[in-house]
């Protein structure tokens, strides 16, 4: 793999659907940040309030930004459409209504390229929306202890989430791996879309960085999609998971993590019947479906050392609570 170079221009994908009220602060986000050779592409992903009106008026006083419009059809393709106005070597994702610190960028370059490796990670802090107000937007986190992983190693960490965080975003990746992987995400899914693309990258990169500083602030509002109601665009979860366990099986490379990605799916369908609990949604196929996964895929939890204690001791309760449930 060539050398990144020194300082690299890095690529940031930032899908918005009515994100008006967001905007502001991811402006302010990136007008702090202190590595500034970034290229932002933002793609309105069919909004009907202002958000469209506000991102053309800032890509017109910031034209080395780009401006993508496209159909609401969820984050996978927007993000799709993104991946294809990537101009850096490096890129990464936000969300639209998260925050980065103001050195997120530069520690990630840092590392990403001082290691010369295909993927660097940070550390993600959570907060709730209610606290957006009160996040300090000067601070500086510092990094923790390098550690490196491998090809294999890196997807296990991945779908273990021993160390790393399931999300995309707190993440910096290489054009050069995107390009050889042609890794992409599932268009038309809105949930558990991160899996499918993050084990096509990982399959082609060599090396991966955590470096632990918590630069990104993932913000969890009560009206985002992982905390609104049930719907059966839910079952997406499904559809990338599977893809991901399919693609193991037909390449049989990393059977290894086959075990770690089951019992990711077996976390994600606690989490459904949870929703399905709080809401008014009876669909008793769907809710046998849901609970034959978990039932099935719980099973993998003794093929798994780097699975969290309490994913051990929670998973099997949750298989027999759903079966008095539902």
């Amino acid at each position: 793999m060539a050398q990144i170079s020194k300082n690299p221009l890095i690529s940031v994908i930032i899908p918005c659907y009515n994100a008006e009220k967001f905007l502001p602060i991811v402006f302010k986000c990136f007008d702090k940040q202190t590595y500034r050779d970034f290229h932002l592409i933002f793609i309105d992903d069919g909004s009907t309030d202002g958000t469209l009106r506000i991102l053309k008026e800032y890509c017109k006083n910031n034209p080395a930004h780009t401006l993508i419009v496209g159909k609401n059809q969820g984050a996978a393709s927007a993000r799709n459409l993104g991946l294809k106005e990537i101009k850096g070597e490096l890129f990464t994702f936000c969300d639209v209504d998260d925050i980065i610190t103001d050195n997120h960028l530069e520690l990630g370059v840092k590392y990403i390229v001082k290691e010369n490796a295909d993927m660097a990670v940070c550390k993600v802090k959570r907060i709730a929306g209610a606290r957006t107000g009160k996040f300090n937007f000067d601070k500086t986190p510092r990094a923790k202890k390098l550690k490196s992983f491998d090809n294999g190693s890196a997807i296990e960490q991945y779908f273990s989430q021993e160390i790393f965080d399931f999300l995309l975003m707190n993440k910096i990746y290489r054009t050069e791996v995107l390009l050889k992987s042609g890794a992409r995400f599932l268009d038309d899914t809105r949930y558990g879309e991160e899996a499918y693309f993050m084990f096509k990258y990982l399959s082609f990169s060599d090396k991966t960085v955590y470096y632990g500083a918590e630069t990104y602030v993932y913000v969890q509002h009560k009206t985002s999609l992982m905390h609104s109601k049930f719907n059966e665009s839910r079952l997406d979860i499904y559809t990338n998971l599977t893809a991901v366990i399919r693609e193991i099986k037909r390449e049989g490379n990393h059977i290894s993590v086959l075990p770690y990605v089951k019992v990711m799916r077996a976390g994600y369908s606690v989490g459904l019947l949870h929703f399905i609990l709080h809401s008014d949604y009876r669909d008793k196929f769907v809710i046998e479906r849901i609970k034959n996964y978990l039932k099935k895929d719980v099973k993998s939890l003794n093929k798994c050392k780097k699975v969290a204690f309490y994913k051990k001791m929670f998973l099997p309760i949750c298989v027999l609570a759903s079966r008095m449930v539902f």
